[in-house]
């Protein structure tokens, strides 16, 4: 008997939506080139996916066909809805030449599945960079930043750069040639972030063109978080289904660069109640606030904005977005009025009563 029931729980896994055979269809891409890429250059890539099961997701494990790639499972679970990712970052510190590699990812839940992921390229052993990547790390807004790279090449000795290129239009950059003999060229490279640099986090890369016809470009990647004068936290809240007059608590938080104060929070679609605004200027406000959904026009998904206004210079009025569901009121809350039913009901008697309800078609209360 318990092996029949064993048996059953195994069929009902393994037949239920394909589950077992679906987990590739998570994935966005399931293969990226590396192209070619300098000896100890950062080289990574993200392999996203997402859950559509209304059950969360379990990473088990990874493993990988070739040194030349270690995989790393950056969300081991990830809930209904929720979105995951499994890096490969290329080893172009301990291999060269051409490389390819086969990453496995294994799940167990809701149920055992494998997705194969591919990834290759090639790694030059005659160009190094040093640092392996431009990372500037967290740049406030309007502030900018430099940084220095040396670009070393072993090789022809009429090699040499063309041109120097990045999509970001907040990087500029300027190469110049350091020194050139017997087949080793240095060029050193000034990288930098402009003040006018947006908010958020950049992921780019630098490509370097060559005379080299046969390997014209090497990428060097680029990241930075600009971080931004004033932020508030969240931008968006999603309450769901909420009905005009509940209660709905959150908190704001806002931070800036520099002190500041909160001078009021506001909404249209929302009365809100919070505590005493502080009178003394800070760089982190954390606002416990009660939302209290106003009747509108109609039922159902509904829009509306919250505005903090600050007395910081540069961005006074900060903004948040609110999705929400108005609930329908029960029928009873909204009887419209009938002056048959209503006016008498309070005083016909109770013997009367039911022929004055076969009249008027509504049951008295």
């Amino acid at each position: 008997m318990k092996i029949a029931a064993v048996a059953l729980a195994w069929c009902a896994v393994f037949a239920s939506p394909s589950l077992a055979n679906s987990f590739t269809q998570l994935f966005r891409e399931t293969s990226h080139d590396f192209g070619t890429v300098a000896r100890a250059a950062k080289t990574e890539y993200r392999f996203q996916f997402e859950n559509p099961y209304n059950t969360p997701i379990h990473v088990r494990s990874v493993r990988t066909s070739c040194g030349c790639t270690t995989p790393v499972i950056e969300t081991e679970v990830i809930a209904p809805g929720g979105r995951g990712s499994i890096l490969a970052r290329f080893n172009t510190g301990t291999h060269s030449g051409a490389r390819a590699a086969t990453v496995t990812v294994t799940f167990d839940k809701p149920s055992f599945g494998e997705v194969q992921l591919h990834v290759k390229g090639y790694i030059r052993t005659d160009v190094v960079f040093q640092p392996g990547e431009v990372n500037f790390g967290s740049v406030s807004q309007g502030e900018g930043k430099t940084m220095d790279v040396v670009l070393d090449y072993a090789g022809k000795s009429t090699w040499e750069i063309t041109q120097v290129k990045c999509d970001e239009a907040c990087i500029e950059i300027e190469k110049e040639e350091k020194s050139r003999s017997n087949g080793r060229i240095q060029y050193a490279m000034k990288v930098r972030l402009n003040e006018n640099a947006p908010a958020g986090p950049i992921e780019s890369e630098i490509v370097i063109h060559t005379n080299d016809r046969n390997l014209t470009t090497v990428p060097l990647r680029l990241t930075a978080n600009v971080t931004p004068e004033i932020s508030i936290l969240p931008n968006l809240f999603s309450l769901g289904d909420i009905s005009v007059g509940d209660p709905i608590k959150q908190v704001l938080i806002l931070k800036a660069q520099q002190p500041f104060r909160v001078l009021s929070i506001k909404s249209d679609e929302f009365e809100i109640q919070h505590g005493e605004l502080s009178d003394q200027p800070k760089t982190l406000h954390t606002l416990p606030i009660q939302l209290g959904p106003r009747p509108n026009e109609g039922f159902g998904d509904s829009k509306g904005k919250i505005y903090v206004e600050t007395d910081f210079p540069a961005k006074p009025t900060l903004s948040i977005d609110v999705i929400y569901r108005l609930k329908t009121p029960t029928s009873a809350s909204v009887r419209p009025y009938n002056p048959l039913r209503d006016d008498v009901e309070t005083s016909v008697s109770p013997d009367a009563r039911p022929a004055i309800e076969k009249l008027v078609d509504t049951p008295f209360r």
